[in-house]
């Protein structure tokens, strides 16, 4: 791992050798499935960008960004999709499927409704929350309702990214790790690549090369 070049103050510095460095530890470790030193290297990632490019890792911040792209799916109506087959082959080619009809959350209405005794005994509650299909008119659970971001708007480059999954003691926190930390990887690590790029370009526009190019000139000023 190298170190930081010596640059212009307020002109950002070459991150090209310690950025390739970290991104592969991170990709190595994460194969590994050893989960605290993939995720160390993808803090050690994110800090090379400096203040300006780097990503934020807070649940909150990060539900607040989905905030408006977030759905709710209808669980009694369907709407047609596209979806691409065989993405970035020569054969590829685009298909309609049909799936659960998809509502902004920031267009539903959340209503309480007085549940029958019986029911309400069970639920230990006197209400329940629904919410109205604009699409079919018919009404669906909260509690049996979760909210998505649809495939059409993914990778989504926020700047932000939730809280690294923990790990707790028991089997039944250990169920689903590593999906939920994987999950958690790939879209930090989108998250950080995006950034790179816009580094990238700000860096050109403000030396007149690449990172690579500079490697090249330092290489050979000192030859």
């Amino acid at each position: 791992m190298g170190e930081f070049e010596i640059t212009k103050a307020g002109f950002l510095p070459n991150i090209s050798e310690n950025f390739g460095y970290f991104r592969q530890l991170a990709i190595n470790q994460m194969e590994k499935k050893q989960y605290v030193s993939a995720a160390s290297s993808l803090y050690n990632l994110n800090s090379c960008l400096g203040e300006e490019y780097l990503v934020t890792i807070s649940t909150a911040r990060y539900n607040q960004a989905i905030k408006n792209r977030s759905v709710y799916q209808c669980n009694h109506c369907t709407m047609l999709s596209k979806k691409i087959i065989n993405k970035g082959e020569e054969n590829e080619s685009t298909k309609e499927i049909e799936i659960p009809t998809e509502i902004l959350i920031s267009e539903v209405k959340v209503f309480d409704v007085i549940l029958p005794l019986i029911d309400s005994i069970i639920q230990k509650s006197n209400t329940m929350k629904i919410w109205i299909c604009p699409e079919c008119k018919k009404e669906n659970e909260i509690d049996k309702t979760v909210p998505i971001l649809p495939k059409t708007v993914n990778p989504f480059f926020y700047k932000v990214v939730w809280d690294c999954p923990i790990r707790l003691s028991g089997i039944g926190n250990k169920l689903g790790f590593n999906e939920k930390f994987q999950s958690w990887f790939d879209n930090f690590l989108q998250e950080i690549n995006w950034q790179e790029v816009l580094y990238r370009k700000e860096y050109k526009n403000q030396h007149g090369f690449d990172m690579e190019e500079s490697d090249f000139k330092d290489k050979g000023d000192r030859g």
